[in-house]
């Protein structure tokens, strides 16, 4: 199914990650010419040189998407360089802490509260002015199936993926009138990499397809109906979907990725 993707420009902030990278070359794949923002240079380097070998349009800007100001330099770099700015995917999010709510200090909800949230408010309010220029802009931010399945150990974590979804929503009614569609992916469990599915294959004595479930089982209690973690590219193909001219009737969704749980 062609997305309508082609020559569309979309920014993704966390690019270099699991699902960010993988998205990067999903929508590469589709002809989009895309932006990449992480903090790491060389593995944003690499991840660049691979997408743009392919024949697509590929821009890489090395930087820390809390700082302040970052993405506002970084949307208008990605906006001159192409002419335009049509999406944004917004992966960034990494797990802080882990704690029970008397044992969690103010540094650790502030961490959360910088890198949880405000990535995505600054993204948004940098990129949506030129997503209102253009047909068909949209946004996709990444909230976490543990805001539908409270964790103790995952308060803050999870407090602020929830503003995340709540604020999606938000922008959706609000910007919809402009024609801007924004929506949120709540992923369940991810892989990491091979070497983790092997190390948590010989801890459990399963099949590394099934390990890294295997492990929230037993350790979260989380059930899967696959039975198994997603793929990277399970999740960056709804992504690219929800970016596309093909969901332009859905806006303030939340998707669960979840292989099947309670909700």
């Amino acid at each position: 199914m062609d997305l309508g993707l082609h020559d569309k420009t979309v920014l993704i902030v966390g690019a270099t990650g699991g699902i960010g990278a993988a998205t990067a070359r999903r929508l590469a794949a589709e002809g989009a010419n895309v932006a990449l923002v992480a903090r790491g240079k060389a593995e944003l380097a690499a991840l660049a040189t691979e997408i743009g070998a392919g024949g697509a349009k590929v821009l890489a800007l090395a930087a820390d998407a809390a700082a302040p100001g970052a993405l506002d330099a970084v949307v208008a770099e990605a906006t001159e360089h192409f002419g335009a700015l049509h999406g944004l995917a917004v992966i960034a999010g990494p797990m802080g802490a882990r704690a029970p709510f008397h044992e969690l200090r103010d540094e650790d909800w502030e961490r959360y509260f910088r890198y949880g949230l405000m990535i995505a408010v600054a993204a948004c309010r940098a990129a949506i002015p030129e997503l209102c220029k253009v047909e068909g802009g949209a946004v996709v931010l990444t909230a976490a199936y543990s805001l539908r399945a409270q964790k103790p150990a995952l308060i803050a974590y999870t407090a602020f993926k929830a503003s995340v979804a709540s604020m999606a929503k938000n922008l959706a009614k609000t910007y919809g009138s402009k024609g801007v569609r924004v929506n949120c992916i709540a992923p369940g469990v991810i892989e990491k990499d091979a070497e983790n599915s092997r190390e948590l294959a010989r801890r459990y004595g399963v099949a590394e397809e099934r390990a890294r479930y295997e492990y929230v089982r037993r350790e979260f209690g989380m059930e899967v109906a696959l039975e198994r973690a997603g793929r990277h590219a399970e999740f960056a193909d709804p992504i690219a979907f929800l970016l596309s001219s093909r969901a332009s009737y859905v806006t303030g969704a939340l998707l669960n990725i979840d292989g099947g749980t309670d909700f």
